[in-house]
């Protein structure tokens, strides 16, 4: 593996981390290969802040959905969080998953219960109606 540059891997991880969140993965990859990192995030940003056809609240729903299908849950409550931040209502994410249980089953059974649970904390926080 090629030498990487510690002070290129700490500035994309850092921009990465204020713009998406902290996660273990980005600073695996950051000490690996920051340049990768950096056109994995850059691609992720310009698809849901740049591009502006399809409506923020309606880029969270589907990859809400996205994950769900692939029973990952923390990215379904991270995006659910975002379509809710987006002004998705609980109605709106709860259709959408219902698709997904057209053809997943098992991904609306088991993503249920994390909707629920996203969508009372919101509540909590007064960040939905």
């Amino acid at each position: 593996m090629a030498e990487v540059d510690s002070q290129r891997s700490k500035e994309v991880l850092e921009r990465v981390e204020r713009e998406r969140g902290v996660r273990a993965w980005p600073k695996l990859l950051a000490a690996r290969d920051p340049d990768m990192l950096e056109l994995m995030h850059d691609t992720t940003t310009y698809v849901l802040d740049r591009r502006n056809s399809v409506p923020r609240k309606y880029k969270e729903i589907i990859l809400a959905c996205l994950n769900a299908a692939s029973l990952r849950e923390f990215g379904f409550r991270f995006h659910v969080r975002g379509a809710l931040a987006h002004d998705a209502s609980e109605d709106e994410i709860l259709e959408a998953l219902e698709l997904v249980g057209l053809t997943n089953q098992q991904a609306l059974t088991s993503m249920l219960a994390p909707l629920a649970d996203e969508v009372a904390k919101a509540r909590e926080n007064g960040s939905v109606g």
